[in-house]
């Protein structure tokens, strides 16, 4: 269990594997964004001049090509020296120039990790006898990646990606299983959130956390999830249904938002999905099963931003205190994270994150 402690360092980074203080040193403002779908972006804010004056084009720093350039691998370290973490690890696919009356010109670097390869390769593809772990295998070879999967899924006959980023399939066939998306180096990861590891960050409302917006609602949540289809070969229509058991296996005490919307409400809060036609009762269940956990998951959504904290990332989880009897405590899961740094209120860390119960209040 990690806490959190206030991180004041500057940034660390590194271009082509060496490090450039310089870019450290002019740094103006910093973000780092990532969330469960995948594609880790930055974007690097840099003055580009000696002092508040404006200057000729030529006079500018950062943008000879000598220290960073389009295509240059860029890394990213945050965190004082003794937590210092590895927080980006991508490549520089955009720069700007930017220039205010009054202000100093300012160079802007933005950078996707290797999923961006993916974002910008289309494809119209057939995929036969095949599951979604062995799709994700074969596109991350497609793209000079390994793999890392654990979605347990079913052997469909046919999967389709019809003028489709590999990106957007990828992120398709991982929202039909609940499966999440990412990479680090050279590791493309596709996994269910059971087998996603993460590290635990306790925070505290006044010390470590200072601010958040907490809340539970019964808006999207549903008693139970069905899905129809066709099974040719046996020639019977495919009913399946997943209801508040799934989520139950995943918590371990509080009241989920599937038991308590039929009876806050009273009444049937079914949903029902025609949009993914099943073509087997293993797809139905399995696409069934999916949208309760992803409607359950997010009974309890929390946003927040903490004292800077590397430790926090996508897959981790939190621990919050005196947020309020029904929303103290741990599972929440972090589902979004975005690291910032600048020279005002130096590093911050915003992150959104879902639990699936509240507590019970006596």
């Amino acid at each position: 269990m990690t806490e959190t402690s206030p991180a004041v360092a500057a940034p660390v980074f590194r271009v082509r594997d060496r490090l450039q203080p310089d870019l450290a040193r002019d740094c103006v403002r910093l973000e780092i964004a990532e969330g469960t779908e995948g594609l880790r972006t930055m974007s690097l804010h840099l003055v580009a001049t000696d002092s508040a004056a404006t200057g000729p084009p030529h006079r500018m720093r950062h943008l000879d090509g000598r220290e960073v350039d389009l295509g240059s691998g860029i890394q990213v370290s945050l965190g004082p020296d003794d937590r210092q973490r590895h927080v980006f690890d991508g490549t520089v696919s955009a720069v700007e120039a930017e220039f205010r009356d009054g202000s100093a010109p300012v160079v802007i670097l933005y950078a996707e990790d290797r999923l961006m390869r993916l974002r910008m390769t289309r494809r119209m593809r057939t995929y036969r006898d095949t599951t979604d772990e062995q799709i994700a295998r074969d596109i991350a070879r497609a793209h000079g990646l390994e793999a890392d999967v654990a979605a347990a899924g079913e052997t469909y006959d046919v999967v389709q990606q019809f003028n489709q980023s590999d990106l957007a399939f990828l992120r398709e066939r991982a929202r039909l299983v609940r499966a999440e998306l990412w990479c680090t180096g050279g590791t493309l990861h596709f996994r269910t959130r059971d087998q996603r590891e993460g590290t635990k960050v306790v925070a505290v409302q006044g010390n470590h956390l200072l601010s958040a917006r907490i809340g539970a609602d019964l808006a999207h949540q549903r008693s139970s999830v069905t899905v129809t289809g066709y099974d040719a070969d046996t020639q019977r229509v495919i009913d399946e249904r997943a209801g508040p058991e799934v989520l139950d296996a995943e918590i371990s005490g509080g009241r989920t938002g599937a038991r308590l919307v039929r009876d806050a409400l009273a009444c049937d809060a079914a949903a029902y999905r025609v949009r993914e036609a099943a073509l087997t009762t293993a797809e139905a269940r399995s696409y069934a099963r999916a949208e309760m956990l992803r409607r359950g998951r997010r009974f309890v959504t929390m946003s927040g931003v903490l004292r800077g904290n590397a430790d926090v990332v996508v897959g981790g989880r939190l621990e919050l205190s005196d947020v309020g009897a029904p929303f103290d405590g741990g599972g929440y899961y972090v589902t979004h994270v975005r690291h910032t740094f600048d020279q005002v209120a130096g590093f911050r860390t915003g992150v959104q994150a879902e639990r699936a119960t509240v507590n019970e209040v006596a």
